[in-house]
């Protein structure tokens, strides 16, 4: 039984991420943070429920969040706002935060590494060495005259909502053959998002073929011709692939990856075996360093990140240093 001295957590569950997978693993979590002298409540999440505003509603300190790198971005920073601490734990199908975090993908041997509630409160005034503070990237709307507008001349709602109140995503931002793929996966029954992206990978190479953005790095403009853009805050995507490994979520930097145009069947084989090995150093693919990155001409490309669509026509990319803190 819960004792009063017990510090409180809170422990959001999304019901629909990993395909339920979440729900299923949520009361063998529950059990083990009370075990370890939590007072926990549980607040499970449906689809009609907005967990940002429930986060920003929550006034606990420490926060445990189980389900989708989506899911965990969008309560871990209303938290973060306030000042309180995020225990992320993997329920999506892919759970790329998790695995940059070192916190891998199995929620319940993580909560078993946990240290002793008591022990992790009484060094909340000294820092316990595995909080970690994490950037997130804004993607904000550009105003563009006569860019981004209908056939009635305004700009959509969708682009207004991102000047007004911009989108935060931890991961990557992608636009091309890796947008696609993650959009092909979303509608995949497949419960591994290792699976769900490989086929939306090989679905969408068949569909894609290299486009032409106008982009603006750091000020600088520039047309790039390839397979993909895409910035990345975490350097992980697609259900366990480390593409830039040299990110890092927690230094204040972005990097910026492109692929080449080459011939299709050239992109076969990289695509293989960025599959196979999960990873790839390939000379079609180039990594430089940024602060920010502005699309003006995405080719009617929609950006993709943490799995799920965060807008489209001309945007800006930035980083916001560490919006919130976790414990890993």
């Amino acid at each position: 039984m819960d004792q009063p001295s017990q510090p409180k957590l809170k422990l959001f569950v999304s019901a629909l991420s990993g395909k339920g997978r979440a729900l299923r693993r949520a009361p063998k979590v529950a059990a083990l943070l009370r075990s370890q002298g939590w007072n926990v409540d549980v607040r499970v999440t449906h689809r009609s429920d907005d967990p940002a505003a429930l986060a920003a509603a929550c006034t606990n300190h420490w926060v445990a969040v189980l389900g989708g790198d989506g899911y965990i971005a969008r309560i871990a920073t209303q938290v973060g706002a306030r000042g309180g601490v995020v225990i992320p734990l993997p329920g999506g199908r892919g759970n790329d935060l998790c695995r940059c975090l070192g916190i891998g993908t199995d929620a319940i041997a993580h909560v078993r590494s946990l240290p002793m509630a008591s022990e992790i409160c009484a060094s909340q005034a000294g820092e316990h060495p595995r909080i970690r503070g994490v950037d997130a990237m804004q993607v904000r709307a550009l105003n563009k005259e006569n860019n981004g507008q209908d056939a009635a001349g305004q700009r959509p709602s969708s682009a207004k909502d991102l000047e007004e109140k911009p989108a935060q995503v931890l991961g990557i931002v992608s636009f091309g053959l890796d947008a696609l793929a993650n959009q092909i996966a979303n509608d995949t029954s497949f419960a591994s998002g290792t699976f769900a992206y490989a086929w939306g990978a090989l679905r969408a190479l068949q569909q894609f073929h290299p486009k032409t953005m106008e982009i603006e790095v750091d000020g600088v403009r520039r047309r790039i011709r390839g397979w993909l853009v895409s910035v990345s805050n975490s350097g992980w995507f697609g259900g366990g692939i480390n593409i830039v490994p040299s990110s890092n979520p927690s230094d204040g930097r972005l990097e910026l990856l492109t692929v080449d145009p080459v011939p299709k069947r050239h992109a076969i084989r990289v695509l293989a075996r960025v599959l196979a090995m999960r990873k790839v150093d390939d000379p079609i693919l180039h990594v430089e360093q940024v602060t920010s990155v502005k699309i003006w001409d995405s080719a009617e490309l929609v950006a993709m990140g943490d799995g799920d669509q965060v807008g489209e026509g001309p945007l800006e990319i930035s980083v916001s240093p560490e919006v919130f803190r976790v414990f890993v």
